[in-house]
């Protein structure tokens, strides 16, 4: 079981799932299209469109499992730079795309990344890198055209740090 704890911006994440005509966002009608077949149907954590300018350095969400499992977030592939955090994630050869998406401007696109944890409460930092936060472009448009990351679990039986 998954249970979203807190978020930083105070507005309420929900749980879906992630498979093809399914929302990503609480304040979006973003649908996924393609979704890996291995993934069909995770509990998928919808988060906010507008919590996408959060710094990569501060705590944006959290969630706790009850078992082991593989955490797979979904990092918009239009952004030029990844946030820190999502180093000790492993990029896998997986991407979700939605209904929106356009390969010329790669909108809709997003890879995933992977992380083992064990039973207990996870942290997730914010969507934006301290390297974005430092243009005024990026800054004064509050990010247009760039998308906040969303999250899906998957139990494991042999998750490990």
């Amino acid at each position: 079981m998954i249970t979203i704890k807190w978020t930083a911006s105070g507005y309420a994440y929900r749980m879906g799932e992630l498979r093809p005509g399914h929302g990503q966002y609480i304040d979006r009608l973003y649908q996924f299209a393609h979704v890996p077949e291995d993934l069909y149907g995770c509990p998928h954590i919808m988060t906010r469109g507008d919590d996408k300018m959060l710094p990569e350095d501060q705590p944006c969400f959290s969630i706790e499992t009850d078992g082991p499992c593989e955490v797979y977030v979904l990092y918009p592939d239009k952004q030029p730079v990844l946030p820190g955090w999502l180093e000790a994630y492993q990029r896998v050869r997986k991407n979700v795309t939605r209904m929106d998406s356009h390969p010329d401007t790669l909108k809709g696109y997003f890879s995933l990344y992977r992380r083992c944890f064990q039973a207990g409460e996870i942290l997730f930092y914010g969507s934006s890198p301290l390297a974005m936060l430092a243009e005024d472009w990026y800054v004064e448009t509050t990010g247009t055209n760039y998308c906040m990351y969303s999250v899906c679990v998957r139990e494991s039986r042999t998750a490990a740090m």
